[in-house]
């Protein structure tokens, strides 16, 4: 009995599993990263920073994918002891190659977060500061994942290459520090995650839209909650069975990752979803009820139309309906449009020197048309217009 489930377990194989996550999740994750460039030039017309960053990121992550195949092609997913020493030395090879893209594709993303949250935040100079600086110390102790790995062994081509004769440090090194760097990334994560959180807790806003906008700035926490676990996978590195005990950091690596990449797109998404929704024929028939009722409606534009409904004009015994239509060149159809621009409005508490100065950046061109017509089919009373 014992000596079939060991024939069995020497030939397991979880290459095809490695693969189908790596290119799940690295799929997935370019259909966001594109859908947020889409959303930045075409929609919002504002490429920044952290739209680079998160390419850059992407790139990596692609790279990650080409390596980790090649690692997955020479035998990695499957026991170690059942590989010929060609193998064997490609799997080492491969997989140490593909572990720098892969920490730069869950390190580069923390940097685009920062970028994002202060533009949107404003935060103070200080908190600025400390938040670039948290950021970008926990990207260089990442890397520094990286420089161990390649140093520990001198030569480091001692590590897959067998006929070479090199002295290595204990392969615990890697792994302590690889633990405290996981563990660092995890914190910041979720820094990152709550930091949104609290400001928008301070705001004048509409209860539901700080709850969604918490969310969608705070999904970030998700990584935090796989960096934590991928800890748990770095020991892995000790392995004797390197090829196979190194699979589930693989796939963890991508992981998180891609759950960083997704949630640093998923708070630029908010005017394609608008215009998405607008194309739907639900909202088509939603927008024909709005008309007919003289509720709030949008058109399928980038500008909102706002239809209002209301006894303002009083004619004899007959009333009037209002009309007026306001249009604005934006995507987003309220005051908390300046959201994107970098600017939240703080309240009472905010100093006027700070209010005028946040409103000398914000410039919005209104037009309004209020036409009025008797309820009971009379001539039209009256039409005006003006812009400013």
């Amino acid at each position: 009995m014992s000596s079939n489930l060991t024939a069995r377990d020497d030939d397991a194989n979880i290459g095809t599993t490695i693969l189908a996550i790596l290119g799940s999740l690295t799929g997935i994750s370019s259909v966001f990263v594109a859908a947020r460039i889409y959303v930045r030039v075409k929609l919002l017309r504002n490429l920044g920073l952290d739209d680079y960053l998160i390419v850059l990121a992407m790139i990596c992550a692609f790279v990650n994918l080409g390596i980790s195949s090649a690692a997955v092609e020479s035998g990695s997913g499957r026991h170690f002891n059942t590989l010929n020493v060609e193998q064997q030395q490609n799997v080492i090879k491969y997989t140490i190659a593909a572990f720098c893209p892969g920490i730069l594709s869950f390190a580069i993303p923390k940097l685009a977060v920062v970028a994002l949250l202060t533009k949107l935040m404003n935060p103070s100079p200080a908190h600025r500061i400390f938040l670039w600086c948290s950021s970008g110390v926990t990207t260089l102790v990442l890397f520094g994942c990286v420089i161990i790995l390649y140093a520990q062994c001198t030569p480091s081509r001692s590590q897959w290459d067998f006929s070479v004769k090199g002295e290595c440090w204990s392969v615990w090194v890697l792994v302590d520090y690889a633990i405290f760097a996981g563990a660092l990334s995890a914190f910041v994560d979720l820094y990152l995650a709550l930091y949104p959180a609290v400001i928008l807790a301070r705001l004048q806003m509409n209860l539901r839209k700080k709850i969604a906008l918490a969310v969608a700035l705070g999904i970030g926490s998700v990584a935090c909650i796989v960096a934590a676990y991928k800890c748990t996978r770095i020991p892995g590195l000790a392995s004797d069975d390197f090829s196979y005990n190194t699979a589930n950091l693989v796939i963890w690596t991508c992981v998180e990752g891609s759950t960083i990449i997704i949630a640093s797109c998923i708070p630029i998404l908010q005017p394609l979803v608008k215009v998405v929704m607008d194309k739907s024929a639900f909202s088509s028939a939603r927008r024909e009820a709005g008309y007919q009722s003289g509720t709030l409606h949008q058109k399928p534009t980038h500008a909102s139309d706002i239809q209002l409904s209301s006894d303002l004009v009083k004619s004899g015994k007959a009333y009037s309906r209002a009309r007026i239509g306001v249009t604005y060149p934006t995507e987003i159809d309220s005051q908390e449009r300046i959201l994107q621009e970098g600017t939240f409005e703080r309240g009472p508490s905010e100093s006027r020197e700070r209010r005028s100065s946040t409103n000398a950046r914000i410039k919005r061109t209104d037009e309004i048309t209020v036409s009025s017509s008797p309820v009971d089919g009379s001539p039209d009373t009256g039409r005006a217009s003006a812009k400013w």
